[in-house]
């Protein structure tokens, strides 16, 4: 029997050592000593701690410090209006004028190097100097010169009414410059009252503002003379046998025009007239002499140019008797293909008034307006006779009227369409002048006013170029004119402190602005009260609030906001700088009382 003996595991393992056999080293571990790494902190960003400065002034320096929180920090202006810098931690800054009365804006960069910049962003609006110009164009036979305006005996009046949260107007000043100019200084941005003069405010946010007019002064223009009689004796020839109208007028203003009758069968004309007075009449260069003959225009009665003369140098007299006469010349014939539709104005003067206004007058008129070219600015006429109709046409030609009035309460309004076909007139002069064709309707309503009653005429205008196809309405009056919310064509009363004016705009035509004239009462000489304008107030929107120096405690208005077409007007830039087509629409209030 075999017998085992077990034997520790440690003298195995020796055993098989000392034998030769395979040998095994035990596998040991060590831990490597720890080392030390040391670590840097991770900066902090930087934080802006200064608030922007955004009160500037044009002209003068602005500066704003920027501070921020971190080690090393370093601005940097990432993005600013031309001219600004950045030295150190300093912004500097000059506004310029085109930069005044606008936002500005500026970004500015903190940074702690090794970390994300901070960013600050701010906007400066600096407050600006209003630049008006006066400078007026005057037209004559030659060209056109430049008139600078003198602002010594307005100047006083001249200011730029700036709305404050309290719904009051800060009355801002300014100073007359050289060439017509005047600036008001530190005006803030956003839009303000531009008052210029009883007849010229306007609500307007522009910097720039011209007021200059195109206006035709003839070369020559009368003087005063010593107070005479003169007496003048007309004897013309070679005119058309007809019954129709001989009319003079000067190019010059001043002198009255001269009207009479021609008799049928007679190619001859005398007449005579004697004024009294102190106009120099020997500073008048030009007469235009011209027959109107009478024509059926559809349903309308006219007058249409016949034979013409006109006179260059008369050689005229004070004091005495001056004999003016000459031969006409022939008729250049012309002809238009003339269609009005007039009954399209019929229905504009439907909600123009507190009651319905009844049609008084209505005209058309093709003209030609001498020394003005076709494609010029429209320019005023200082002669009120000018331009020279070529056919005028009313519903009643009793007495002739010229296309520098509107016809109220004397001829019967256009109300039947005028379908004329081919009309012939007689159009002499230089194809260089413009040709105008102008529409007046006239309307008239009475309204009962603390004076009593007072008739008041609303009329709807407009003057194009030549018509190529049917003569339609280019402009209506507004729509739902209301005073502080209330309907402006019901008699009221309001505070007077906070007026509102609003309206919807016209259905007919985009009008460039409207004009709202303030009548109030006035006492004229003879003690009687009527009520005339006293303010006009202009605007391109659709609302205005009016400001509260114009109106009194206890008084009695009306408003009349007329609507204004124009090929180049800009209300809140250049209200008078003009360009065909023109065109303007009426309504008028019911009475308003002020608390």
């Amino acid at each position: 029997m075999l017998r085992y003996r077990v034997l520790p595991a440690s003298l195995i393992v020796f055993l098989l050592t000392a034998c030769g056999g395979s040998k095994t080293t035990p596998t040991t571990t060590s831990t490597p000593p720890t080392t030390s790494v040391p670590t840097t902190p991770t900066p902090a960003a930087a934080v802006f701690t200064s608030t922007p400065n955004t009160q500037a002034t044009e002209g003068s320096p602005y500066s704003y410090q920027l501070a921020a929180t971190g080690t090393g920090v370093t601005f940097a202006l990432s993005s600013a209006p031309t001219g600004a810098t950045l030295s150190g931690n300093t912004v500097s800054w000059t506004p310029t004028a085109q930069q005044s009365r606008t936002p500005n804006s500026f970004t500015a960069t903190a940074t702690v190097s090794g970390t994300t910049p901070a960013t600050q962003s701010w906007t400066v609006t600096p407050t600006g100097t209003i630049r008006i110009s006066h400078v007026d164009t005057l037209w004559n036979e030659t060209g056109s010169t430049s008139a600078p305006f003198d602002w010594s005996s307005t100047s006083s009046s001249v200011a730029a009414l700036v709305p404050q949260p309290d719904g009051s107007f800060q009355s801002l000043s300014g100073t007359a410059g050289a060439n017509g100019t005047f600036q008001i200084p530190n005006v803030p941005a956003g839009y303000y009252w531009l008052r210029l003069g009883p007849s010229d405010t306007y609500w307007t946010s522009s910097s720039t503002f011209d007021v200059g007019n195109d206006i035709f002064v003839p070369s020559s223009i009368p003087g005063v003379a010593p107070v005479s009689t003169t007496s003048f004796n007309y004897s013309f020839t070679s005119l058309d046998p007809v019954s129709g109208l001989l009319q003079i007028d000067p190019l010059e203003a001043g002198m009255l025009p001269y009207a009479a009758a021609t008799n049928a069968g007679s190619t001859t004309f005398n007449g005579a007239i004697s004024i009294s007075g102190n106009l120099d009449y020997s500073g008048i260069k030009t007469l235009f002499v011209r027959q109107y003959e009478p024509a059926s225009l559809g349903s309308v009665n006219a007058y249409v140019m016949g034979p013409e003369l006109t006179l260059s140098n008369p050689s005229l007299t004070n004091g005495g008797l001056n004999t003016v006469s000459g031969s006409l010349n022939p008729t250049v014939a012309k002809s238009i293909n003339l269609s009005v539709q007039a009954s399209a104005w019929v229905p504009l003067f439907a909600h123009i008034a507190p009651t319905a206004p009844t049609a008084t007058g209505g005209g058309f008129f093709l003209s030609v307006q001498p020394f003005v070219a076709a494609d010029g600015p429209n320019i005023s006429p200082s002669n009120p006779a000018m331009p020279i109709d070529l056919i005028k046409a009313q519903a009643n030609v009793a007495s002739a009227f010229t296309s520098g009035s509107c016809p109220a309460n004397l001829y019967p309004s256009l109300t039947t369409d005028v379908a004329a076909g081919t009309v012939q007139y007689n159009d002499p002069f230089p194809a260089a002048w413009r040709r105008t064709f102008r529409v007046c309707q006239g309307a008239s309503v009475t309204i009962s006013l603390p004076a009593g009653t007072q008739a008041f005429n609303l009329t709807n205008t407009q003057t194009t170029a030549l018509p190529t196809a049917t003569v339609q309405p280019l402009l209506s009056g507004v729509q739902n004119p209301k005073i502080n919310g209330a309907d402006l064509f019901t008699a009221g009363t309001v505070n007077s402190k906070a007026v509102t004016l609003s309206w919807n705009p016209p259905s007919i035509g985009t009008p460039f602005g409207y004009k709202v004239s303030i009548v109030s009462p006035t006492t004229l000489p003879s003690g009687q009260v009527a009520y005339l304008v006293s303010t006009t107030l202009g605007t391109a929107k659709t609302s205005m609030t009016i400001p509260s120096d114009l109106l009194r405690a206890g008084q009695t208005y009306l408003f009349v906001i007329t609507s204004l077409i124009d090929g180049k007007a800009n209300m809140e830039m250049s209200p008078h700088r003009s360009l065909l087509p023109t065109g303007s629409a009426d309504v008028i209030s019911a009475p308003i009382t002020t608390q």
